[in-house]
């Protein structure tokens, strides 16, 4: 079936609700769980005070910081996996999200991650990671609902082209 579970995480609550299901899939597979998180940096001028601090430093400092901030936060999430029993591994990549973890995959691979959900103009404002993931990915990708929403939301926050390889659960 699948030889890894691929399972993008930024640290926040919503990303790691994909986490039960990306654990029962390896479960049911014998599949290893790859946790991935991708440092963005053209994204870190839309962070707040963040952002504003890299007009004052020397970027590089900055980066480095991030870099180790996603490293310790997937070691404990792999070691909190582990202890359940499952077989986790992970890697810090760096630089545009959807496009990093789409390279990243291979044939066998799946990827399990969340998606807010957003339709209308909130997706049009604020993107979707989890729909450039899609597009842009050879190996099958599961988007776990992170919120309970109405059938008409759900229908247009998940309408995907019928080429597309996206199992909403």
């Amino acid at each position: 079936m699948f030889t890894r579970i691929v399972v993008p995480l930024d640290g926040s609550p919503l990303a790691e609700t994909a986490l039960s299901q990306a654990t029962e899939l390896a479960r049911l597979s014998g599949a290893g769980i790859r946790l991935v998180r991708v440092v963005d940096f053209t994204m870190m001028e839309k962070s707040g005070a963040f952002g504003l601090a890299l007009e004052y430093a020397p970027p590089q400092e900055f980066f480095n910081v991030e870099y180790e901030d996603a490293a310790a936060y997937l070691a404990e999430t792999a070691d909190r996996l582990r202890a359940s029993g499952s077989t986790v591994t992970y890697e810090v990549g760096r630089g545009r999200v959807a496009q990093v973890i789409a390279n990243y995959c291979e044939p066998g691979d799946v990827v399990v991650m969340a998606s807010h959900g957003r339709g209308g103009l909130s997706r049009w404002f604020l993107g979707s990671v989890a729909e450039d993931v899609v597009r842009r990915s050879i190996v099958p990708v599961m988007l776990v609902r992170a919120q309970k929403a109405s059938e008409p939301e759900l229908a247009e926050a998940y309408s995907v082209p019928a080429s597309s390889n996206a199992v909403v659960v």
